[in-house]
């Protein structure tokens, strides 16, 4: 096989994928997990499925931790006419810590090429029967056919359920579980989960989906209780109050709650007086940030105070405990909020789960009952907004004294813009304009980011020239370097527009994205946008005197059916200036699927009339 049929453009196959999940009894139970590979290698860029890595629960100065044994592997070649097969071997698998809760074994299968088949398989031992993980049927290359098989004692309650854009085909039959415990045979009834799926395609990544695993299909378990009659009963239903009590009693998180303020001395010297706490708030951010630097890694827990002073640079949850200290001793309440960002998949309410978090971020109390949200690492972002990838759904508000506190973080800021452009066009088809706009909120910051990507200032404006088919004759941007509400910019810019003698030809549209990203006449997945947003474009374009409006675009109104995006672009005359207003707001932050041909045809009906153009006819004389 040299491509895969249903998906052509695959660089791999997964031939062939078990999975195996039973329960042993070493000292107490233990969940076993069984895992066998088999993938075809179609072209180059598919060797890289020969480089394995197996992330694992492995706390530091723990003896119960998640372990990785039975690691084996081959490659197999044709190569003059036979087929030869190449091992992995011992000096090809290392491992190597990832934090102080993770581990990672990894190894290189030998001499993979296009037209290669691969094999591994390895077994994991788990203690942790509570959080049995999650099975995935798909992953980043098409998957031709897969199965998982998990055994479950009568002893064991589970809830069992599936997920996922694409079904699997599922089923329970009954059996018998036997494990050794001390020297003897425990046996007892079983039920043996059976699911299976075939010619299951890609799961690759798209720019409108943060976390595409939210959407594989896969199976997943939640342990209720153990119960062997009348020796033995355990209940595991965990609730997300018992995680809130774990978080307090962490060391590494609880005992931060009350942290030293790193920087009592200099605050001591801050003048604080006459401001709101929002001011407060960002002037005490930006006193931390001018000692300490984000060391662009998320984190749920923090460093000491010590080691935050001898290292300088840390995670965004060691950043944010800091600031809640200085926060307090300013008067100011505030409390960390967990979460797990959206490209790290959606936070579980069902399966309650410290692993599951992977940020902190702050709720600082304005007044007695409005909250506004601050993550100190997130430079450029305005106090109150987030980025982007922390707008999740399910935030968890962490008390010392009581249950935590569910928020919904997808709304608490947009992204607004708005801009006045006036242009004269020239008899010769030059047009001269200049722009005046303003970023508030979180387009403050997503500009920012922008900005500082680039090599330097001159790209910044090479890349809004070449983006918007203009010469950039001058330009002006304010508070590009600090964490403010708004960015404003000034640019004077020209344009040679197309003319054949008789006609110009003017796109009136200046500065506005035209193309639609959802071209596809179908889509399974939904659509996820980053924030609200809500922009407004206003236009005056003076004409060339001896000419006259031969064609122009014509007004128009679009909505989707919850009005949760609306556009409106208005264009009028005014004596010889062409009046034109456009107006785009979203509140939703994701579209289902069921959705997608409103979303694509609202799209490409806004596509359309920005292409749309204003034909200038010059006067007989």
């Amino acid at each position: 096989m040299t491509t895969y049929a249903p998906d052509s453009d695959a660089v791999a196959v997964k031939l062939y994928s078990c999975t195996d999940v039973t329960f042993g009894f070493r000292q107490d139970f233990v969940v076993l997990y069984f895992v066998k590979e088999r993938i075809k290698v179609l072209k180059p860029e598919g060797t890289s499925a020969a480089d394995v890595k197996i992330i694992y629960y492995d706390p530091e100065n723990a003896n119960d931790g998640d372990r990785i044994s039975g690691i084996k592997g081959s490659s197999y070649n044709v190569e003059n006419g036979k087929v030869v097969r190449s091992k992995l071997t011992g000096d090809l698998k290392s491992k190597e810590r990832i934090d102080k809760y993770h581990s990672m074994v990894k190894f290189s299968i030998p001499n993979v090429k296009a037209g290669s088949v691969i094999e591994y398989e390895f077994e994991r031992q788990s203690p942790y029967i509570t959080s049995i993980s999650d099975w995935y049927a798909q992953c980043d290359i098409p998957v031709f056919f897969t199965e998982y098989n998990m055994e479950v004692p009568e002893w064991f309650n589970f809830n069992t359920a599936q997920q996922g854009a694409f079904s699997l085909v599922g089923k329970r039959e009954p059996g018998n579980f036997s494990t050794s415990v001390g020297g003897g045979l425990l046996t007892c009834p079983s039920t043996v989960y059976h699911f299976e799926g075939s010619q299951l395609p890609a799961a690759k990544d798209d720019d409108y989906v943060w976390c595409v695993e939210d959407y594989m299909a896969k199976v997943e378990h939640d342990l209720r209780s153990i119960e062997i009659t009348g020796a033995y009963y355990k209940n595991f239903q965990t609730h997300w109050a018992n995680v809130d009590e774990m978080l307090v009693k962490d060391e590494d998180f609880g005992n931060y709650l009350d942290m030293k303020n790193p920087l009592a001395a200099e605050q001591a010297d801050l003048s604080l007086d006459g401001l709101d706490v929002k001011a407060k708030t960002e002037k005490l951010r930006d006193l931390l940030m001018s000692y300490y630097r984000w060391d662009d890694t998320y984190g749920l827990y923090a460093i000491s105070p010590k080691k935050l002073q001898k290292e300088v640079a840390a995670n965004n949850a060691t950043l944010n405990f800091a600031l809640m200290s200085m926060l307090r001793d300013a008067g100011i309440q505030a409390h960390p909020v967990v979460l797990s960002r959206r490209d790290k998949g959606r936070l579980p309410y069902a399966h309650p789960s410290v692993q599951s978090l992977n940020t902190t971020v702050l709720a600082v109390e304005e007044n007695d009952s409005t909250l506004f949200f601050v993550d100190a690492a997130a430079k450029g972002y305005p106090v109150g907004s987030l980025r982007p990838n922390e707008l999740v759904d399910r935030g968890r508000m962490i008390f010392a004294d009581r249950e935590g506190q569910w928020l919904d973080l997808t709304h608490i800021s947009q992204g607004a813009f708005n801009s006045m452009t006036t242009v004269t066009v020239g008899a010769d088809g030059l047009a001269r304009g200049e722009r005046q706009g303003g970023y508030h909120d979180i387009y403050a910051g997503h500009v920012r980011e922008i900005y500082h990507d680039q090599t330097d200032s001159v790209a910044f404006v090479q890349h809004i020239a070449s983006s918007n088919n203009v010469e950039i004759e001058s330009y002006e941007v304010n508070n590009i370097d600090d964490n403010s509400t708004t960015v404003t910019e000034k640019i004077s810019f020209t344009r040679q527009l197309e003319t054949d003698g008789e006609h110009i030809y003017l796109n009136p549209f200046f500065f506005i994205d035209e193309e639609s990203p959802f071209t596809a006449e179908t889509r399974i997945l939904p659509v996820e946008f980053g924030f609200p947003v809500s922009e407004r474009y206003s236009y005056r374009i003076t004409l060339p005197e001896g000419y006259v409006v031969e064609e122009s675009p014509k007004s128009i109104a679009l909505q989707m059916p919850n009005s949760d995006m609306i556009a409106r672009v208005k264009i009028t005359m005014k004596g010889n200036d062409i009046i034109i207003s456009y107006m785009f707001k979203r509140t939703a932050m994701i579209y289902n699927f069921d959705q997608y041909q409103y979303l694509r045809d609202f799209r490409a009906k806004l596509e359309a009339k920005f292409k749309e153009m204003v034909v200038l006819k010059k006067i007989a004389q």
